[in-house]
């Protein structure tokens, strides 16, 4: 098995004991509910301060543009928490020789970044095109809420949230975090990286299944991509951008059929 340029340092103790694959699993719901009670926190903040409780007369537009930013600020709130829990966990098990979570520019610079990203979007292009043939409404369940949020004015605080805060927050998560973790167990690369894709996939656990596989799938190319570039800064540009495009899309095109993760 390879050792990818990340993990060359730490190839002595490159086998993982279950105990600690399971310290590392615990760790990780322990975080996925931590960052949702913040995004509930941050919301009811955001309503306090937005009175959106309160009867009283809205500007026009003015529901839609305070939804939406709704919406934002609880994306905020898990992201925020996500990534702070996540580097403090990754500091604890760095205490214990096991750091998961490393951030370093890829060998190749650029043109790594450009060629991982146009080979996902060229991916969910192909997904979607197959997915399309068979069902032409296939992700209208997932498109719809995505679309009604571009509606407002307030529809580039999504873009912040898709395009960084999500990108950051989930990769730092499952193709550190779990991903780190369990290319070390027996389950080896192939197996980690199918098996935090679909942890991944079920944090979507609300899209249809055809977005549930898109997204297992994007999840797994990402993994390897982590494992051939050797850092977790490209997953996260590649993540980033798809789902900058994918908001721009729904920004200006709100019929198009595609699926942010």
């Amino acid at each position: 098995m390879a050792v990818s340029v990340e993990d060359q340092a730490s190839a002595p103790d490159a086998t993982l004991s279950w105990k600690s694959v399971v310290l590392v699993l615990a760790a990780t719901a322990a975080i996925i509910v931590s960052g949702m009670l913040a995004g509930f926190g941050a919301t009811a903040l955001f309503d306090v301060w937005a009175r959106t409780e309160e009867p009283r007369a809205f500007a026009a537009g003015e529901p839609e543009a305070l939804q939406t930013a709704r919406v934002a600020v609880s994306l905020f709130g898990f992201q925020i928490a996500t990534v702070v829990l996540v580097l403090l966990a990754n500091a604890l098990f760095t205490r214990r020789g096991e750091s998961f979570v490393r951030l370093s520019a890829p060998r190749g610079g650029l043109k790594t970044f450009v060629l991982a990203t146009v080979a996902l979007i060229a991916l969910a292009f192909l997904y979607g095109a197959v997915v399309f043939a068979l069902d032409r409404d296939a992700f209208r369940q997932d498109i719809s809420p995505f679309a009604d949020l571009m509606k407002a004015q307030t529809w580039w605080l999504v873009l912040i949230a898709a395009g960084i805060g999500a990108p950051i927050a989930e990769e730092c998560l499952f193709r550190g975090l779990v991903y780190g973790a369990l290319r070390r167990s027996s389950l080896g690369i192939g197996g980690a990286a199918a098996a935090s894709a679909i942890m991944w996939a079920l944090l979507h656990a609300h899209y249809s299944v055809y977005g549930i596989a898109a997204i297992t799938l994007i999840g797994i190319y990402l993994a390897l991509v982590r494992e051939k570039t050797g850092t977790l800064l490209t997953p996260i540009v590649c993540h980033g951008v798809y789902n900058s495009l994918i908001v721009l899309i729904l920004a200006f095109a709100p019929n198009s059929s595609v699926t942010t993760g």
